[in-house]
């Protein structure tokens, strides 16, 4: 299901396409209501926020400070039985690539770094990021529709896969700096592709010198 910002989300449809009841629905609204991501109006409905650019830098913040430090444990801790499973992830990143499958491309992409965090030792890491990243992760579903931006993150995680496989915790990090620091060009494509979709879009100087840190 996918509703832009602005958008009204029609519980009892929500719940017919999905299978569910009621109460799990309202549970799960609940929580995105947390997250910032929909904005419930008593006896007036619920709405999809827009993008608060506030909380994508939070959450890139929250996941690169994360990242940086798990991704030299995975490069430290690296066997070669994790091959299979990164290889795999690799081979269905490409088919997402060549189908142009934004929801195959973006789950792989999330699968990729789950596992990173898994092989430094840390699995629930990752679920600390996924509960933190809630508005940089609608930012960088948009991005996808961007000219040679399937190739560019597979093109990436492959360089950060072989490096992590030859142990080499500096350049992991490196290449993992870059790879996030991605996200700069990504709101930079969202704000001129669309800017009325996300609030705050002046403080994209402060993302910007998130990276220079």
């Amino acid at each position: 299901m996918k509703l832009a910002p602005g958008e009204t989300l029609n519980e009892k449809e929500t719940c017919a396409e999905l299978g569910i009841s009621r109460t799990p629905m309202r549970e799960a609204l609940l929580r995105l209501a947390q997250e910032g991501l929909v904005n419930i109006v008593p006896s007036g409905g619920t709405f999809v926020n827009k993008i608060a650019m506030r909380k994508v830098i939070e959450g890139h913040l929250i996941r690169s400070s994360l990242e940086m430090r798990t991704v030299r444990l995975a490069a430290r801790n690296f066997n070669p039985v994790h091959e299979k499973d990164l290889d795999l992830l690799i081979f269905r990143q490409q088919g997402a690539a060549k189908r142009r499958d934004i929801d195959e491309a973006f789950k792989v992409d999330n699968e990729f770094h789950r596992l990173l965090c898994r092989i430094a030792g840390f699995p629930n890491v990752w679920q600390t990021i996924h509960n933190a990243t809630g508005q940089l992760d609608r930012v960088r579903r948009q991005a996808f529709p961007r000219s040679g931006y399937f190739e560019e993150v597979l093109d990436e995680h492959v360089v950060l896969y072989a490096a992590i496989k030859a142990h080499d915790e500096n350049q992991a990090a490196k290449l993992l700096k870059e790879h996030l620091g991605g996200i700069n060009s990504v709101v930079e494509y969202v704000l001129q592709a669309d800017a009325d979709i996300i609030t705050g879009e002046d403080e994209i100087v402060l993302l910007k010198a998130l990276s220079d840190v």
